[in-house]
């Protein structure tokens, strides 16, 4: 099994085999964490939480961010899987904690937030990758 984050190659095919890219590395933390934040602020930002909208605001920016991804150079052969919780800020001061734990190897999951004045927001992608 060949190490990810770089391009496999056979020694033994005399020259002659094209390499074969190595996905894993397409998707990191550091990348697509400001792709969804952006989301988060442009979808959310003048949005006032109201209960009857939550399913619906959720659901736009969880198709925002899934297509967003998916039309990132290198990001086609993913399958992205997008948790979007979203929480009334009012004044008394939202109470909410996450934490997300991935392997530092594959950064197959990211956990990003965003907050305005009456709105705190949670977005959990996981990124498959499709052979």
């Amino acid at each position: 099994m060949a190490a990810t984050g770089s391009a496999r190659h056979s020694s033994n095919s005399g020259g002659g085999a094209m390499p074969q890219p190595d996905y894993m590395h397409k998707f990191r933390p550091a990348t697509a964490r400001p792709l969804i934040g952006e989301i988060l602020r442009g979808e959310i930002g003048g949005w006032r939480y109201d209960a009857a909208e939550v399913a619906e605001v959720g659901k736009r920016v969880s198709e925002a961010i899934t297509k967003r991804l998916s039309s990132e150079a290198g990001m086609e052969r993913y399958k992205f899987i997008t948790n979007v919780s979203l929480f009334q800020n009012d004044g008394q001061g939202a109470r909410m904690g996450t934490s997300m734990v991935w392997d530092a190897e594959s950064d197959a999951a990211v956990q990003e937030t965003y907050a305005s004045e009456g709105v705190r927001c949670v977005a959990v992608v996981f990124a498959v990758y499709v052979y």
